[in-house]
């Protein structure tokens, strides 16, 4: 993904007078494009989606600064395979200038012994900025058989 389609879909909705609606519709597409920036390891497209005070919760709970993220990604320590979302759920909150996206999603990590499946629910936080929308905050939490 490059940066030009990631700052125009971000910038798409950042206008004091865009509708709920238009706002529901940009998360949900910056959150395909963060899918696909995470599945390939594109940390460029990710640093400028992600707010400076960014934070990871994972689900075994490490928690995770922008900055440690991004470096496990370029160093492939977080080597996906695949990444892909279930249909996120985009609820604005009172505003308009914060958003709270939750829903499930599948994934597979490669490892030694090769990729591992993973199923688990997130909640992100985006906050609307002057330079568009950013991703603040991410939880996951691992769904067992």
């Amino acid at each position: 993904m490059k940066f030009g389609l990631v700052l125009a879909a971000a910038l798409a909705s950042s206008g004091a007078a865009a509708n709920e609606g238009s706002v529901r519709a940009a998360l949900a597409h910056l959150e395909r494009v963060r899918a696909t920036a995470i599945e390939e390891g594109d940390a460029e497209t990710l640093l400028h989606l992600m707010d400076r005070s960014y934070l990871h919760v994972d689900s075994r709970g490490r928690v995770r600064s922008k900055t440690e993220l991004l470096t496990r990604l370029e160093r492939q320590q977080m080597d996906f395979r695949s990444y892909d979302l279930d249909t996120p759920e985009v609820k604005v909150l009172e505003g308009g200038d914060a958003a709270v996206v939750t829903g499930a999603f599948r994934s597979a990590m490669q490892t030694p012994d090769g990729p591992k499946p993973f199923r688990g629910r997130y909640v992100r936080v985006w906050v609307r900025q002057a330079d568009g929308w950013k991703n603040t905050f991410h939880q996951v939490t691992e769904i067992r058989p």
